[in-house]
């Protein structure tokens, strides 16, 4: 077979390749919380609800170009609406979502009324106050918002999410993650259905034209100011849903969960998966999720084998710049930097330099490896994760558009080039 294998779009065969690939996912997703760990499930459970509040910013900052930073703040209100409910009014965790939303919504569309009239830098900023704010806003004493809140200690959701009694052979109540994750990765499923047909809608394509041309927008006839604030609720929804889901994953709500670092967690999940993307929402959730925890607790090496380590990246750096092709990039990348690192562990397996900083999980340089990794991810992959998943797939398949069939009565128009005329 000759590459790139090319099909044409809605064709059996790329029918076939969708029903494939999807297949696989959804086989993935079923197997996954039996063969991790108890511990990783519940972090497992919390990428997705990290996705779909990164597909709520990412309907903000990627599809509508409005640089709103405020969605820990959302999550937060879906988070404190669930358990205020269950605890003080005794709802159950389904008959929450509805008004976490709709609570995460109302306070989207307040915010987003404003952001009509601000943008660039001046919405960031007010929309980063926000989200710094509210987490105080919490533990205010009056109209009982500590009492709903917790306050500074946070509040304990009583109400637990355990297995119906008949599904005893296959869930444990001493390990309800296993169970928590089913419904929860339903609520995202759904939620990313959702918008990615919503994206492909009338209303998902007037907010890309807003994005892309204001003014050619609104001579279209797109409502500007419409579509800019339900945008904008919508994206605060997502936030909401995301915040019940925490509340279902954790079952304990507290302000300092809530913070700007939350946010900042969501933007770089954005960026490294790939803004204006429906699945980049995922990888970023995966990258920022379990990179960050592969980074604390499997970094034990000493400050030399790190400074190897990034002189083996700086050296595949190198070499991968020598050849044209993307395919040919990632390859001479991949190959120098195994060779390298192979070298690197026989050197300092068999050398030991003591006297030497080391580092761990808990030391001040954890975090500087995370932030190294998301650097050399966005200097390979500018458009994100899903952007040179795209290119190196280019390599392999290719999805042919097909223009649309012309109606039975309808004249091809021909034009006749006069060159005598178009010479004069």
């Amino acid at each position: 077979m000759d590459f790139p294998y090319v099909f044409d779009q809605g064709s059996a065969q790329h029918r076939t390749y969708r029903l494939v690939g999807f297949g696989l996912l959804a086989l993935a997703a079923i197997i996954l919380p039996f063969v991790l760990p108890e511990f990783q499930v519940t972090r497992l459970n919390r990428v997705i609800l990290m996705s779909v509040a990164i597909l709520g910013l990412n309907l903000v900052v990627g599809y509508s170009g409005l640089l709103a930073l405020c969605q820990s703040a959302f999550i937060a209100i879906g988070g404190f609406v669930t358990a205020s409910l269950i605890m003080d009014h005794g709802w159950d965790y389904w008959m929450t979502i509805p008004a976490s939303v709709f609570a995460a919504f109302a306070v989207g569309i307040l915010i987003g009324i404003p952001a009509l009239r601000i943008r660039g830098l001046y919405l960031a900023m007010a929309t980063v106050a926000f989200a710094a704010a509210f987490p105080s806003l919490t533990k205010l004493e009056f109209w009982q918002i500590a009492e709903r809140t917790g306050g500074a200690n946070g509040r304990e959701i009583t109400e637990k999410m355990n297995p119906p009694s008949f599904l005893d052979g296959i869930f444990s109540s001493t390990e309800p993650a296993r169970y928590r994750y089913f419904p929860i990765m339903i609520m995202g499923v759904l939620a990313f259905w959702l918008i990615s047909n919503l994206v492909k809608a009338r209303p998902g394509r007037a907010v890309i034209a807003i994005r892309d041309n204001e003014t050619g927008a609104a001579v279209s006839g797109v409502d500007l100011r419409r579509f800019k604030v339900l945008n904008f609720g919508l994206s605060a929804a997502l936030g909401g849903l995301a915040g019940v889901m925490w509340a279902m994953n954790s079952g304990f709500v507290a302000e300092q969960d809530y913070t700007f670092v939350l946010m900042v967690d969501l933007l770089v999940g954005l960026v490294v998966g790939g803004v204006g993307t429906i699945s980049g929402a995922v990888l970023g959730a995966i990258v920022v999720v379990f990179g960050r925890w592969l980074c604390q607790n499997y970094f034990d090496y000493s400050l030399s084998s790190m400074i190897f380590l990034l002189l083996a990246v700086a050296a595949a750096m190198y070499v991968s710049r020598t050849q044209q092709e993307m395919g040919r990039k990632a390859m001479a990348f991949l190959g120098t930097f195994i060779a390298l690192a192979a070298i690197g562990l026989a050197l300092f397996a068999a050398v030991d330099i003591p006297g030497l900083y080391q580092l761990n999980g808990d030391g001040p340089l954890s975090q500087a490896i995370f932030g190294v990794v998301l650097i050399v991810v966005v200097f390979f992959a500018p458009q994100g994760i899903v952007g040179a998943v795209r290119k190196v797939r280019a390599n392999f398949v290719q999805i042919r558009p097909v223009p649309p069939a012309l109606p039975a009565d309808a004249e091809p128009i021909s034009v006749h080039f006069d060159p005598e005329i178009a010479h004069a």
